[in-house]
């Protein structure tokens, strides 16, 4: 067995990770398809880096603009700072992808590129799962005194720890080898065991577990929303209500974006010959994870009136025209006099 052969392949299951290994899959199909399909993805993956880094940027603006942020706030700007630092070493795979998978920027860049790769899939993940928590408490224990800026930071730094530990296996395998003629950044996985416990590793800590944590904190929420709403005030069910339904978009944009590249890769496992729907299907499962980064501050920007108002202006206006009529509801869903540092929060 040739080292192209060890590294493409694992106990008949191929390491899709890679395009050069499609070459030998020992199925027929047109390569030429192959080729053109492949070469539709830089322009996609520039389209999702530019209009990322302007949405994720006017998101940290956003935030950084309340004087008085709140506990969703932090939660908020850490999601975007992991997609931003993701979006920027986009232009490295970019530019492998348009020179047909050759990398000149040597093994160091390599590592650090995939591991800001993966490390934004964990960091991503375990915000969103903290965050499902926080609002757990936030809705079923109000009055929690736990639930401060300051300890909300700390969460978010544990989970920026947490992520850079999980990639540590990354470090290992990512690295430059030479692939018909060519200077290739890969994950070498070269053996059965290798490729298995890497998406075992991957699947389970990126994704299984977390979803069964979101769920089962969701649910409980969900449970206590919809038992209180004939023992609460009407506009406490309403903050209530929109509060869970943004939590809902979040979660569910993770679970589109993210659920097709898990099942996939566990497929890939027993897959032995793998078909071209399934290389077709296995490269967008890749592009929507990564369309991830672009489209969730996209949807903030959207969806949340108040990031609108911050980038817009009209804070002051709105303050100035309105103060005796308007209100603003705390995270404990009791009502105060308007005070525009209330309305920073999106969550």
């Amino acid at each position: 067995m040739n080292d192209t052969d060890t590294l493409c392949k694992s106990n008949q299951t191929y390491n899709l990770t890679d395009p050069a290994c499609l070459d030998l899959a020992p199925q027929p199909y047109d390569h030429i398809d192959i080729a053109t399909f492949m070469h539709i993805f830089p322009s996609i993956y520039g389209i999702l880096c530019s209009v990322g880094v302007i949405a994720n940027a006017l998101v940290i603006y956003a935030v950084a603009a309340c004087k008085k942020k709140m506990v969703s706030d932090i939660y908020v700007l850490n999601l975007a700072i992991a997609d931003m630092l993701f979006l920027l070493v986009m232009p490295f795979n970019i530019h492998q992808l348009v020179r047909d998978r050759q990398w000149v920027f040597g093994n160091f860049m390599c590592k650090a590129v995939v591991v800001v790769d993966v490390s934004n899939q964990f960091t991503t993940v375990g915000i969103v799962t903290v965050l499902c928590i926080d609002r757990y408490i936030a809705i079923v224990h109000p009055t929690s005194e736990r639930r401060t800026i300051h300890w909300t930071i700390m969460i978010n730094m544990l989970v920026w720890l947490g992520s850079f530990l999980l990639t540590i296996p990354v470090m290992m395998y990512a690295k430059v080898e030479r692939r018909h003629q060519l200077q290739v950044c890969m994950m070498y996985l070269d053996g059965p065991e290798d490729m298995y416990w890497y998406t075992f590793y991957q699947s389970v800590l990126g994704y299984i577990i977390p979803l069964i944590i979101i769920s089962t904190f969701y649910s409980l929420t969900l449970y206590h929303v919809f038992s209180s709403i004939r023992r609460m005030r009407r506009k406490q069910t309403v903050w209530a209500k929109k509060a869970t339904k943004m939590v809902l978009m979040v979660i569910a944009l993770f679970l589109i974006c993210w659920s097709p590249y898990h099942v996939i890769q566990i497929i890939n496992l027993s897959n032995n010959t793998p078909s071209v729907a399934f290389i077709y299907a296995y490269h967008i499962s890749i592009c929507l994870s990564y369309s991830h980064s672009c489209i969730n501050p996209l949807m903030l920007l959207i969806f949340a009136q108040n990031y609108r108002e911050r980038l817009c202006h009209r804070n002051k206006l709105h303050s100035s025209q309105h103060s005796s009529k308007l209100t603003a509801v705390k995270t404990d869903g009791s009502s105060a006099t308007h005070n525009p540092s209330y309305r920073c929060t999106v969550i």
